[in-house]
């Protein structure tokens, strides 16, 4: 399968965040704070001309290490008839390359859901501190890599 993955306008990524994150809540709930930011990276993985997966990055510090430059991946999301066939780690190996090059941080964090766990420590990333509820969405585990 031939997949293509470039930035995207984060407008782009409103269908896929609320279909497959945030199914049920209002489509406002897809709205994240910085997705208009400049520095905000915003990427999409597209066979033909069909978006079937995104990945977002924002400049924004891990609780754990405040002192230091961080970048929090976000929305990392693929359509279900398109799983488990190495999109995800594309779209992270991609935006991990442009987080690199654009914004220079220290370290790279997200927030996981436990069911995502695996995809994230076979890309590099390990986990921080215990799993921890977020409130109606569920378990989540937090991941991060340190870049310099």
């Amino acid at each position: 399968m031939n997949i293509k993955i470039s930035e995207i306008e984060v407008s782009l990524t409103y269908p896929l965040r609320h279909e497959l994150l945030r199914k049920g809540k209002p489509l406002k709930s897809c709205y994240l704070e910085g997705d208009k930011n400049l520095e905000t990276i915003h990427i999409g993985a597209y066979t033909s001309k069909e978006l079937i997966g995104i990945a977002s990055a924002y400049l924004n510090s891990c609780p754990q290490y405040f002192d230091k430059k961080g970048v929090q991946l976000r929305a990392i999301a693929v359509i279900p008839r398109f799983q488990r066939q190495g999109i995800a780690t594309k779209l992270i190996y991609h935006i991990l390359e442009k987080v690199k090059i654009k914004l220079n941080p220290d370290y790279i964090w997200l927030n996981s859901r436990i069911s995502a766990n695996q995809l994230y420590l076979s890309n590099g990333f390990n986990p921080i501190d215990k799993p921890f509820n977020i409130k109606s969405i569920g378990m989540h585990q937090r991941f991060i890599i340190i870049i310099n």
